[in-house]
C-alpha cells in the first residue's frame, strides 16, 4: 500500500520541500505508540541520509519504539563511530537526543542471527520480475529476516 507519493520527471531531483511533504502525508501520527524498523543503506548508497534520517526521527516521534537496521548487502558491519558518520550525529547525539533510537546492522552473515519467513515459488518469482523474468532465476527462493525483526517487532514465520 502506497500512502503517498511524489513523481518527479527523470533527470531531476525531489527538492527538499517536496521530500518533507511526502514524508508528512505519508508517515505522520500513522505509526503512533507503534514500533517501527526503518531499513537505512550503508555508505555504499548515494542519497541524503543524514537529512532523511532526521527528519524520520522528527515525524516519527509518537512511535514506540524506532529503529534503524543499516541494510548492508554482503558488507561488513558498521562499528558505532561509523554508524553515526553514516547518519551524520555525534556520539553526544547517540547518547542524548537519539538515545531512544535503535541503530542495528543486519547481520547477514551470521545464519544464527537469521529467521526464514518461508519459501517463494516460482510463480512469485516470475510475478514480482516480470518481463524480466530469465530461466536462470532459481525456482524457489527461501526469505529469511534479521531476528531483531521477530525478537523486537513480533514478526513470525
Amino acid at each position: 500500500m502506497i500512502n503517498s507519493q511524489t513523481i518527479v520527471p527523470q533527470d531531476q531531483l525531489l527538492a527538499e520541500q517536496e521530500t518533507l511533504e511526502t514524508l508528512h502525508k505519508g508517515l505522520a501520527e500513522r505509526f503512533a505508540r507503534q514500533k517501527v524498523l526503518a531499513l537505512i543503506p550503508d555508505h555504499t548508497r548515494s542519497l541524503p541520509l543524514p537529512f532523511l534520517f532526521h527528519k524520520l526521527v522528527e515525524i516519527l516521534r509518537d512511535t514506540r519504539q524506532l529503529d534503524f537496521m543499516v541494510a548492508l548487502g554482503t558488507h561488513p558491519a558498521l562499528p558505532e563511530e561509523n554508524l553515526n558518520k553514516l547518519l551524520s550525529i555525534t556520539t553526544e547525539e547517540r547518547t542524548t537526543t537519539c538515545k531512544h533510537i535503535g541503530l542495528l546492522n543486519h547481520t547477514w552473515d551470521d545464519p544464527s542471527a537469521l529467521t526464514s519467513l518461508g519459501l517463494m515459488d516460482a510463480d512469485e518469482i516470475k510475478a514480482i520480475t516480470g518481463e524480466r523474468w530469465h530461466p536462470s532465476l532459481p525456482d524457489r527462493v527461501e526469505i529469511r529476516i534479521n531476528k531483531a525483526g521477530e525478537i523486537l517487532y513480533g514478526l513470525k514465520a
